[in-house]
Order: C-alpha cells, then structure tokens, then sequence
C-alpha cells in the first residue's frame, strides 16, 4: 500500500509539474500557430504580477501579440504593452534574437513581457528540447 502511495505521489508531482504543449500551443484552422504564455512565463514578474501573452505565427512570422489579463499594476502594464508592437511582422527567428527597448517608466512590465514573447517561440514548432 505504502509503494502504491508513493507512486501516486510520484505521478502527481510530475503532472502537477509539466507544462504540456498542448496547454502552451494550438493551431487554428487557417495554420496559424497560437502560443499562450500563461503556463510557461510563471517566472518572469513585472513591478508585481506576471505578464503572460497570446503570440499568433503564421508562415513564420508574427502577425500578433496580446497581452493577457494580469494582476500587474496597471499604470505599468498599459505602457509596457506598447513594447508588443516591436515583434509584429518579424520571423521567429528575428523576434527570438531581437534587442527590443524598454518603454521608459515601465521597464520591470516591458523585460517581463518581452521574455515571455521569446519563451513562448520556443514553442512554435511544438515543445522545446530541454
């Protein structure tokens, strides 16, 4: 009984830990890649909460970027979305490799946002290699 509870324990740990493609990445009808941060970006923090995003590829490049609901302060976070816009038309690639600026006065919200726009390409072509 007791090695049936530990296996249990084990399989709950591990679920409870991973972060499935599935839960990261979806394709629409017409190709487009969509990508949602929420799981994958926990760690990178704003001036207070995280700052997940929704990536939309198609054909390679990016077509858009939303920033998703966060408990950020808002004040910092309506500036910071602005930083967004630097990614729209690039390549994965580009994007991935892009020295993108801060907005001045929200520049914590703006290096968690841009982190997690090139953490979530890594999932394009489905789970990155660890």
């Amino acid at each position: 009984m007791t090695r049936f509870f530990a296996a249990l324990s084990v399989l709950f740990v591990i679920t409870a830990f991973s972060t499935s493609a599935q839960n990261v990445r979806t394709v629409d009808k017409d190709g487009t890649i969509i990508i949602n941060t929420t799981e994958i970006g926990e760690e990178f923090i704003g001036h207070h909460a995280t700052t997940p995003v929704e990536i939309k590829v198609f054909k390679g490049k990016i077509t858009d970027i939303t920033a998703l609901p966060s408990d950020e302060t808002p004040s910092f976070y309506e500036k910071a979305i602005e930083v967004l816009k630097a990614f729209i038309g690039m390549t994965v690639k580009e994007a991935a490799a892009a020295e993108v600026d801060a907005v001045t006065g929200s520049t914590m919200s703006c290096k968690a946002l841009i982190n997690n726009v090139k953490e979530g390409l890594k999932y394009v072509d489905g789970e990155p290699k660890k």
